[in-house]
């Protein structure tokens, strides 16, 4: 019946002005530790909006109520020093009324990360952000000797006017509905204060620690990389652990950050970072910077990859034989390879970008350069997939070349041809100069932030002999917009 006496807690709230000035507009969510509401404040100029969080003790005994006050009571004063910072909304107000608590904070307009997590899969790039951010404030409060104990993406506000992450819901608050008080006296937790599948498994002991709140955001970014509920996410089959080698067939990322989440999601506390600040310092060394992020920088729009802009770099050098540079072996001026129209290569294009992405384009050029039969093309291209994914991508392209090569059978596609270097063999390039390479990390940082420095050496480490022009097209998948791109290529002068 507890369902009826929260419908009639909802319906009491709603008709009643709360501590003579907050008037309920509407009812926002709730669960077993109470009700939550949307209301204005009518003492206040223009009736600002706030948020209302009604806390209702689970036992109503004297002695029951005389420890959920004093909880509530600290717990208020712990949420007035937090809301400090400004990703941490403001505590306005708490008082007592009718046996129920309530607190009233500051209302923070935005979207929760659940909502924007909903059948998506965010970019390496734009996780890597969100961790900053929520490491950032994190840091925060772990300073202030508090620990959170329910970071999950609906306690993620990422706030409208600037899109930085705002973490709401401290579970300490739900302590106040949830202590009794046994008969010697002593009080005691009756529910776990946490959610199932972000909380680790000292938590649902009743020991948490600051390391716990590191699993659940290392959980939140798995979920945002994957597009998979927590309970989803596979688990390293020789130690139980979850791992980004386990799900690598769904979201390839580079091996530092992996590190970095698979250390936050460890099921030993002791073996994660210790607090947020440790595991933000992990972060910055990863991308290269040794400060502090500062808390008043900009923060840049979350983006995925770019639809079709990349894309069109090089339908011209795909239309033509490519003309050998000063210093580069001539290619031969007949392959078959020549002879695939425009449609045709960027269909093989899209098969290709389904598992590797924006990269494909570079990745197509260089094959089609090197290969001198279509089934040679194919072993290149597949060479450079992920094990799991070579031999759907054969089954594709094999009724694709035998439409355009009638000679052909599809068994020449489906497995490695004998003749063929399935080694890819890189196209001579001068080398780049370290300045150029520092004047790329520059300008990329300008448009998406210090991860510039270990995007351009990722894209090194790929593709270590590209040109200057090469590297610029690599690096251009990574800026938010065209009018991006055109500034990059411009203060590079390519």
């Amino acid at each position: 019946m507890d369902w009826v006496n929260d419908r009639h807690r909802q319906t009491a709230v709603m008709d009643t002005i709360l501590a003579g000035h907050y008037q309920v507009v509407r009812h926002l969510g709730g669960g077993g530790f109470g009700q939550t509401f949307l209301a204005r404040d009518s003492h206040l100029p223009g009736k600002p909006l706030c948020v209302v969080k009604q806390l209702k003790p689970r036992a109503t005994e004297p002695s029951n109520l005389e420890i959920a006050k004093r909880l509530f009571d600290r717990e208020a004063e712990t949420l007035y020093r937090l809301g400090d910072h400004n990703q941490i909304p403001r505590l306005l107000a708490h008082f007592e009324q009718d046996q129920e608590f309530y607190l009233v904070q500051e209302y923070v307009a935005g979207q929760s990360l659940d909502r924007e997590l909903h059948h998506n899969q965010l970019s390496e790039e734009t996780v890597i952000k969100l961790l900053r951010d929520v490491l950032q404030v994190l840091s925060f409060v772990h300073q202030q000797n508090v620990i959170h104990r329910d970071i999950k993406p609906s306690n993620l506000i990422r706030r409208s006017k600037d899109d930085k992450i705002v973490l709401i819901d401290f579970g300490a608050v739900k302590e106040v509905s949830q202590h009794t008080v046994q008969g010697s006296g002593q009080t005691s937790m009756t529910i776990a204060i946490g959610s199932p599948g972000y909380m680790p498994s000292e938590q649902r002991a009743f020991h948490p620690h600051y390391s716990s709140d590191i699993y659940a955001v290392g959980v939140v970014c798995m979920q945002a990389l994957t597009g998979l509920s927590p309970s989803d996410l596979p688990m390293d089959t020789q130690n139980g652990e979850l791992s980004c080698a386990a799900f690598r067939d769904r979201a390839a990322i580079a091996p530092e950050f992996a590190a970095i989440l698979d250390k936050m999601v460890r099921y030993d506390y002791r073996q994660r970072y210790p607090n947020a600040a440790e595991a933000l310092r992990a972060l910055q060394r990863m991308l290269g910077t040794s400060r502090l992020i500062d808390e008043d920088e900009p923060a840049t729009l979350p983006f995925s990859h770019r639809d079709s802009v990349e894309t069109e770099v090089f339908v011209a050098d795909l239309n033509s034989p490519a003309q050998p540079t000063s210093g580069q072996r001539s290619q031969p001026t007949s392959k078959p390879t020549q002879t695939l129209s425009v449609a045709q290569q960027k269909q093989l294009e899209t098969l290709l970008a389904e598992s590797i992405g924006p990269i494909s384009t570079v990745v197509l050029r260089q094959a089609l350069s090197e290969s001198s039969t279509y089934p040679d093309l194919v072993d290149r291209l597949v060479s450079r997939l992920p094990e799991q994914r070579r031999t759907a991508f054969r089954e594709k392209v094999a009724s694709m070349f035998k439409e355009i090569d009638p000679n052909s059978t599809a068994s020449q596609y489906l497995t490695v041809q004998p003749t063929a270097s399935t080694t890819p063999q890189t196209m001579p390039a001068p080398a780049i100069a370290p300045e150029f390479i520092k004047r790329c990390e520059v300008e990329l940082a300008k448009h998406i932030g210090p991860i510039a420095p270990m995007m351009v050496k990722r894209a090194l480490t790929q593709y270590p002999d590209v040109s200057n022009a090469q590297l610029i097209d690599l690096l251009i998948k990574h800026l938010p917009n065209q009018a991006a791109e055109v500034a990059f290529r411009k203060a590079l002068k390519v």
